[in-house]
């Protein structure tokens, strides 16, 4: 049996990270296992559509690396991708039940239900459908059609138990008694979400239903569906709810934002990736940052925890840190560029030089800017901060000597600058921020910051040095 999974998200907004960890694990365990991996959008609530949500959810697939075999915009043998496209489909399916005699119509209106159920709960009764049309006789049936009504049609639950099974709870059963007959197809021809996503997921042959654990109430009426259809159902994985840093439900406020924010902050996408995993399974070796093809070797359903698990904002952060560490020179170069060579005039060697630092230092893309507006700018010598710490006795002396010292190398890399500014050091005799602060205050204008090295390899030597003749005469004004 071929691995298939899905991904059926309603184009109704952006993926935030809940429910893009729920299209991470059926990437994953559908390419570990050589399988087959479903776009569909589940777009029959036109009330609630965003009109660019599709591609703002295709852009969020594609920067995270989830690749489609099949679906919107990509195409595939069990098409169409969208369930505004299938109505046909499903009226199709919903007929053979009703031929079967699995189901029937239902002319009750919308509004004698709302009587009904509101009777119900004055006298905290259960608010399911009485069955009042399951047995109608023809010519009642005609009557209303006569009078106009057009019918839904509702599936027969019979009462006794449902059994079904989920990988993470094992074994689960719900009485039919409970939920009542089940409307499938509304009155205007569109189907519920139970009937559509049974029909969809039946025909695209999917083998793994791995979604959220809000939808456990959903599968034993999706299994009735099923096994009238005279199908198996697939494998259901209901994986525990994502919450908020602190607890609680996933809001805009509280770890919802979409997964644009995340890219336009510049979080290194392998690292999303790698986090996203880590919110349901762990890798054996007990390692936490994984590429993206260990994630995809190692994948195993039967890791999954089973308890709620809560955004860490501060470890995908450090996540992705990580990544960028061991990320290449050239392809973080281009990464960078993208953010900075227009902002800030930069040339190829000035780039390539902040890139090797930056690695070492940035979390996410964003903090290269911060690092860029301290160093890059001409220093402000004058303001206050800059000019107590130029007007210590010591302090031309201490930028002199570095000048001098600098001056002198004949390759200028971060270990010779380091190695020449210790040696600097010990020949003056000052250390600490005595010694730091008047080269650092001549360099950036600011008496915090990058490592000296550092900030004097990105500068070039032409510039360094400029900046620290420009320190000795303001240093001994």
């Amino acid at each position: 049996m071929k691995v298939r999974t899905r991904f059926a998200p309603s184009p109704t907004g952006e993926l935030h990270l809940g429910n893009a960890r729920t299209a991470v694990l059926n990437w994953l365990f559908a390419r570990r296992h050589g399988g087959a991996f479903v776009l569909r959008f589940e777009d029959t609530d036109l009330e609630r559509q965003v009109a660019t949500a599709e591609h703002g959810i295709v852009r969020a697939l594609d920067w995270l690396g989830l690749d489609r075999d099949e679906g919107p915009f990509v195409g595939g043998p069990h098409g169409p991708y969208r369930q505004s496209e299938r109505l046909e489909i499903y009226g199709e399916h919903a007929n053979r039940l009703l031929s079967a005699g699995l189901a029937f119509r239902c002319y009750c209106t919308t509004e004698e239900l709302e009587i009904r159920r509101a009777e119900a709960r004055a006298r905290k009764g259960e608010l399911r459908y009485d069955g009042r049309c399951r047995d109608l006789p023809r010519e009642v049936e005609e009557r209303f059609r006569g009078e106009g009504r057009r019918p839904s049609i509702r599936f027969r639950v019979d009462p006794g138990p449902i059994r079904y099974a989920d990988r993470i709870r094992g074994e689960l059963t719900v009485h039919g008694e409970e939920i009542g007959d089940l409307v499938i197809l509304r009155s205007d021809g569109r189907p519920t979400y139970n009937f559509a996503v049974v029909v969809d997921d039946l025909l695209m042959e999917i083998t793994h239903v791995i979604r959220g654990a809000g939808h456990l109430s959903n599968t034993p009426k999706q299994v009735l569906f099923y096994r009238a259809l005279g199908a198996e159902p697939p494998e259901f994985v209901h994986l525990p709810s994502v919450l908020a840093p602190g607890g609680g439900k996933l809001s805009k406020r509280a770890g919802a934002t979409g997964l644009r924010a995340y890219e336009e902050v510049g979080y290194h996408p392998d690292a999303v990736l790698n986090y996203l995993s880590l919110l349901s399974w762990s890798s054996p070796t007990g390692d936490e940052i994984l590429s993206r093809e260990r994630l995809m070797a190692e994948v195993d359903l039967d890791r999954l925890g089973a308890a709620n698990p809560e955004i860490d904002p501060a470890k995908m952060r450090w996540l992705s840190g990580q990544h960028f560490r061991r990320e290449s020179i050239e392809r973080l170069e281009v990464d960078l560029a993208g953010r900075l060579v227009d902002r800030f005039s930069l040339g190829e060697t000035e780039l390539r030089a902040l890139t090797e630092v930056l690695r070492e230092r940035i979390l996410v893309l964003s903090d290269a800017n911060d690092v860029c507006e301290l160093i890059l700018p001409e220093p402000d010598l004058s303001n206050s901060a800059v000019r107590e710490v130029l007007e210590e006795p010591h302090s031309a002396r201490v930028v002199a000597a570095v000048t001098e010292r600098w001056s002198a190398l004949e390759q200028w890399t971060r270990e010779t600058l380091r190695e020449a500014l210790l040696e600097v050091g010990r020949d003056v005799g000052i250390k600490g921020r005595a010694f730091y602060h008047p080269v650092r205050a001549t360099l950036t204008g600011a008496i915090q910051g990058p490592d000296l090295p550092d900030i004097a390899y990105i500068l070039g030597a032409e510039r360094t040095l400029e900046r620290l003749r420009r320190g000795i005469a303001a240093a001994g004004a």
